[in-house]
């Protein structure tokens, strides 16, 4: 994928980004954003863990890794974007009993 550093969506979100690290901020609809998922893509992603959290089933960092690659297969990074994630859901107090492993 061809990035250019001077569009106006990269550019927001380099700003979004240099805010959220300057206040130690984890942010699940920034990692939604910088890994340019779509707002269909980001839904059933979500649907996915909810369902996982309210059905009390273990969710691993692989599990999740392979379910984004079904949803997203032009992924870059699957298993940071699970890390990146799972960091804010921590953060933000969602799905507690979810990539726990």
């Amino acid at each position: 994928m061809d990035i250019d550093i001077f569009d106006r969506n990269e550019l927001i979100l380099d700003v979004l980004n240099r805010l959220a690290d300057k206040a130690n901020l984890e942010c699940v609809d920034l990692v939604l954003l910088n890994f340019n998922l779509s707002a269909k893509e980001s839904r059933e992603l979500m649907d996915f863990v909810a369902e996982k959290q309210v059905k009390k089933q273990a969710l691993s960092k692989k599990e999740c890794s392979e379910q984004v690659l079904k949803i997203k297969p032009d992924i870059e990074d699957a298993d940071s974007f699970v890390t990146q994630l799972k960091r804010s859901f921590i953060a933000e107090g969602r799905f507690p009993d979810i990539l726990n492993n």
